[in-house]
């Protein structure tokens, strides 16, 4: 079998962003070598849960032809970690996407500095006045700006990068083929006309499901060097996102905001776990200053088309769609990595503090400390008075 085939199968078989699949290729290598063994054998050497081995019965080669062919009308890359155009930094982080369906250009990626920006889709005017100006002055000095195209932040700063002359990638929630919000699609033509990308791990055909952005988000933040909050609420996907970040070990940068705004809540709190305040543009730069460049925009770049103010509902399913039972936080419990997993596995409805959570898991303190503030981005973990936790 074709190298590029086993993986689409096998992210077909295992879905996205899930400790089963990171798993399964720690013991078969590649997913070449699961696909040699015979059928039997296949599902006895991962021990394939009944929803698994329902989805190898149905990823059949007929089924791989379809997405071909609608990334060929498309021209749209299929990237695997096989490939050399697939990101580095997305090899780095913990269940990296089997496959990558892209629309436009990752070229010079692993050699740019690349910066996420999140937010809230309902935001405030400070937070879009903020979101225009951090976003415009890092496209100008050549930073890629990553966001999830939602409306509201994420839109602003897709905007507000291509007025700069400077690129944007967006990562979304669907396939290729199902732009969402619809509203956007004039700004993702756009996105790819002035040599950014869209980049999904979805297949074509596969519709937006709420569950499926906190799994998008690990690609947002594993893609960047940092993550910047913008604005949100304390139980945000944007702090979903901040919690990615954190696991890759990325920079997480946050924006001070109004205290009696509820917007404000998420990048606040992060600053006061320790996350680096973003003023302007400045801010961010300053971390990396060994990566910085020339002004692309005295190139001669063409100059970027005007947009219209956002407008939209955000991450509504759409019509007819199918939604899916699984609640997000079940979801999201799926691709936590192994110390988070173990931390997680421990807590309970009763309380534990964490020196209870130290000597019954086996990590260092430092570990098990940070494994708990991650879980609490992630929104999966609450603490209780005398710093003890339990699940939510």
């Amino acid at each position: 079998m074709d190298d590029r085939c086993a993986w689409m199968l096998f992210q077909e078989v295992f879905g996205f962003g899930t400790t089963r699949g990171q798993k399964a290729l720690e013991r078969v290598g590649h997913p070449s070598n699961w696909f040699a063994l015979s059928p039997g054998d296949r599902e006895k050497v991962l021990r394939l849960t009944s929803v698994e081995a329902d989805r190898l019965r149905k990823a059949t080669p007929g089924r791989l032809e379809k997405i071909f062919k609608i990334c060929e009308d498309r021209r749209c890359a299929i990237l695997t970690p096989d490939d050399e155009g697939y990101p580095d930094r997305l090899r780095q982080i913990y269940a990296p996407p089997a496959v990558l369906y892209v629309l436009g250009s990752l070229e010079d990626l692993d050699d740019t500095l690349c910066i996420a920006m999140v937010g809230t889709r309902h935001h405030s005017d400070y937070g879009r006045r903020v979101a225009e100006y951090i976003a415009g002055d890092l496209a100008s000095a050549g930073v890629i700006i990553v966001s999830g195209m939602a409306m509201g932040i994420d839109t602003i700063c897709h905007q507000a990068a291509l007025r700069a002359a400077g690129r944007t990638i967006a990562v979304w929630g669907a396939g290729i083929d199902r732009p969402y919000p619809a509203a956007n699609r004039d700004l993702a033509r756009s996105i790819v006309e002035y040599g950014g990308a869209i980049v999904t791990e979805f297949p074509p055909g596969c519709d937006a499901f709420p569950y499926h952005f906190p799994i998008r988000n690990r690609i947002i933040s594993g893609l960047c060097q940092g993550t910047v909050v913008v604005e949100g609420a304390p139980r945000s996907g944007s702090l979903i996102t901040a919690g990615h970040a954190l696991t890759q070990d990325r920079d997480v940068f946050a924006v001070p905001g109004d205290v009696f705004s509820g917007l404000s809540q998420a990048p606040n709190w992060l600053i006061s776990q320790g996350a680096i305040m973003a003023r302007d543009a400045g801010d961010i730069l300053a971390q990396y200053g060994h990566l910085l460049w020339e002004d692309p925009a005295a190139e001669g770049k063409n100059a970027r088309p005007p947009f219209d103010k956002p407008s939209g509902n955000g991450y509504n399913v759409p019509q007819g769609g199918k939604k899916d039972p699984a609640p997000v936080q079940t979801r999201l419990t799926e691709g936590l990595s192994d110390p988070q997993r173990r931390v997680y596995d421990l807590l309970g409805t009763e309380p534990k503090s964490s020196d209870e959570l130290t000597e019954t898991s086996g990590l260092g303190v430092g570990l098990v400390l940070a494994t708990l503030t991650q879980l609490e981005i992630f929104g999966l973990v609450r603490v209780h008075p005398g710093r003890r936790f339990s699940r939510k």
